[in-house]
């Protein structure tokens, strides 16, 4: 990691961030605006279910528990609770957005408008707001209003055609990927428009799709279709790599031309050398009888040392890591991944951290709030005098 002499001073101090919505997407984002310094205010609407809050697992006594997820995504926020219901609640939200810098709306579509919030009217009263949507499809075209989830967005983007074996029905990715991704989509996407800001000297709206957020990770089948009109399917293990089983777990190995000598070299398997896995196309017609080949071998040995093994053979090969290899990961730990972070009740926890490093910024890790926290300080904020805790 590079190294030298830190400032407190952080990229997107001064900033006011108000979150709302209990999406993975919004909360991501709002997180990555705060590990770089800006103030994140996430608002709950206390008439509403918070999905995020009910995620499991969650942590804590019998008298009180919390939702880790949630821990893990508003950390280094603060926390208010609002009856969006009443307009004593959607007046000091308006109020709070009057004064933000950045909007990040994952209610929905319209949703604030049905609060008597349009985006229109909030960037009339400030000038200077980014406004972030996050949805499903858009705040445009014919699926504006439809129903989503992960698996919705993953069919409908194509990925879930790329997903599995040829003969059998496509698999969803593990976890809230499309989520997670959406919400670096409108990390990235505040960012530029922060960045226009200081030279229009207005804000804009960033209209953040998950559907196009996931079509446009699955790029290489758009652009493959795009150079011969074939269009790909899931291919399973007829490919030119293998996932095979050590011993205590699972090694995933790539075979490309470049480095199948590597592999024979490796094993020291003679039958490896034979002309019908000679070149890639072969091999990927021959995958079944390369795995019964490999197979045996894998299994007589751990997946450390057949990574050590692989790797010092110019073999790109990875053990498939469980959660406890990560944590305890030398890796992760000389890069500072994973952060302590205390919550009062609960005591020390260990989080992801941030994927990257700002030479000469300290960008430390805050706890997250308890929910409704800052609620009565906020209240007054912004109306410039005390408040009831739940408006």
């Amino acid at each position: 990691m590079v190294t030298s002499a830190t400032t407190a001073l952080r990229p997107l101090d001064d900033l006011l961030i108000v979150e709302v919505g209990n999406t993975i997407a919004t909360a991501y984002a709002g997180q990555l605006l705060a590990d770089l310094g800006a103030r994140v205010v996430r608002v709950d609407d206390l008439a509403a279910s918070d999905a995020l809050a009910a995620q499991e697992p969650t942590v804590g006594s019998d008298d009180a528990t919390i939702s880790a997820v949630w821990l893990h995504l508003n950390r280094q926020k603060e926390s208010v609770q609002l009856d969006l219901t009443r307009e004593a609640g959607r007046t000091v939200l308006s109020n709070l957005i009057a004064r933000a810098d950045v909007l990040l709306d994952g209610l929905g579509v319209d949703a604030l408008a049905n609060l008597g919030l349009p985006h229109d009217g909030l960037r009339d009263t400030n000038a200077r707001l980014v406004l972030v949507s996050m949805t499903h499809f858009g705040l445009t075209g014919p699926y504006r209003d439809l129903h989503g989830s992960d698996l919705v967005v993953e069919a409908l983007s194509g990925l879930l055609n790329m997903v599995g074996f040829p003969d059998r029905e496509p698999l969803k990715l593990g976890g809230s990927q499309g989520q997670y991704a959406t919400g670096l989509s409108a990390f990235t996407g505040t960012l530029a428009a922060l960045a226009a800001r200081d030279r229009l000297g207005h804000g804009q709206l960033v209209d953040v799709s998950m559907i196009e957020t996931v079509a446009f990770s699955e790029w290489k089948s758009a652009a493959y279709y795009e150079a011969d009109g074939d269009v790909r399917y899931r291919v399973g293990n007829q490919s030119h790599w293998l996932v095979l089983e050590a011993n205590d777990g699972y090694v995933a190995v790539v075979y490309q031309d470049d480095n199948f000598v590597g592999l024979q070299n490796m094993t020291g398997i003679e039958e490896l050398r034979d002309p019908r896995f000679a070149k890639r196309a072969d091999r990927a017609t021959h995958a079944d009888e390369l795995r019964d080949l490999l197979a045996p071998w894998f299994k007589e040995r751990s997946k450390l040392d057949v990574y050590h093994e692989g790797q010092s053979n110019g073999v790109p090969l990875g053990f498939v890591a469980t959660i406890d290899d990560l944590v305890n990961s030398p890796q992760y730990a000389a890069r500072g991944f994973w952060q302590h972070v205390d919550y009062p009740g609960i005591g020390d926890a260990v989080y992801p951290g941030r994927a990257f490093h700002l030479s000469g910024v300290d960008l430390p890790s805050g706890r997250a709030p308890q929910p409704g926290e800052h609620t009565a300080a906020v209240v007054a904020e912004v109306a410039g005098s005390g408040g009831e805790a739940n408006h």
